[in-house]
């Protein structure tokens, strides 16, 4: 029977205590990964619940609080996980934010944190989490991209362009790490169900919902679940010819 399955391998999820990081966390979990790192800025009883979850699917794991764009704060948790299991085989850089304003509204301080958030904790991310694969039989990567970093997006001109880098520098860093037997992909999902897209959509009046469901081919939201689905075949071995890519979980939205 096939199987996508992590049996026996150790995962580091960042930002990963709501929304799509829990649900790929989760995953990770219940497709048998021996250890879970689960990573947030801020952990609070939110990571106390995700945690009694991926426990009960009979993985190990280990609460890594901390900010991902702090290169120290980096080492730290790749450091601990590699200490707690002896091995890291797959690194989900989910961590990243969002904050929506326009031309006129951005400010260069905005820009700087969203950079900073999304692109510069992917790349040591990344960086780290290489330098211990390249001499230990390689591994997977997956970055989280957006729909904005292919179409621009409508949140921000800093959201658009740091998801943009992030697709750029999962490929740079698939036609690099290759050699080591590292694969490098990203996600890129459109409108995803989360709690923030939630209030977000409440507050569109009923015609502008219409039009904006409208602009999705399937006529509807996708869920973290879907997401973290594709995120699971990136970081199992079925996906193993597959490097630098970005698999697109929009609904259609790019057709």
């Amino acid at each position: 029977m096939i199987a996508m399955t992590l049996e026996g391998k150790v995962v580091i999820v960042t930002g990963a205590v709501r929304g799509i990081g829990r649900a790929i966390a989760l995953k990770m979990a219940e497709a048998g990964c021996m250890g879970l790192a689960i990573n947030d800025v801020k952990m609070d009883d939110a990571g106390k619940s995700i945690a009694a979850e991926a426990k009960a699917f009979g993985a190990e794991v280990l609460l890594l609080e901390g900010d991902m764009s702090d290169e120290d704060n980096v080492k730290r948790v790749i450091g601990s996980t590699i200490e707690k299991w002896g091995r890291l085989d797959v690194m989900v850089n989910n961590a990243g934010i969002a904050i929506p304003d326009g031309m006129f509204d951005a400010t260069a301080d905005n820009w700087d944190r969203v950079i900073r958030n999304n692109m510069r904790s992917t790349f040591l991310g990344m960086k780290y989490a290489a330098e211990y694969m390249k001499d230990h039989g390689g591994g997977s990567i997956v970055n989280m991209g957006s729909i904005a970093g292919i179409t621009g997006g409508n949140t921000s001109p800093e959201y658009g362009a740091s998801k943009g880098g992030i697709i750029a520098l999962t490929k740079f860093g698939a036609k690099t790490l290759c050699k080591y037997g590292i694969r490098v992909n990203a996600l890129a999902p459109g409108t995803i169900a989360t709690e923030m897209i939630k209030r977000n959509f409440a507050n569109l009046d009923p015609e502008s919902l219409r039009a904006r469901l409208a602009s999705m081919p399937m006529g509807r939201m996708g869920t973290p679940e879907e997401v973290a689905n594709a995120a699971l075949f990136l970081a199992s071995d079925l996906s193993s010819y597959t490097t630098g890519g970005t698999l697109l979980v929009t609904g259609g939205r790019t057709s």
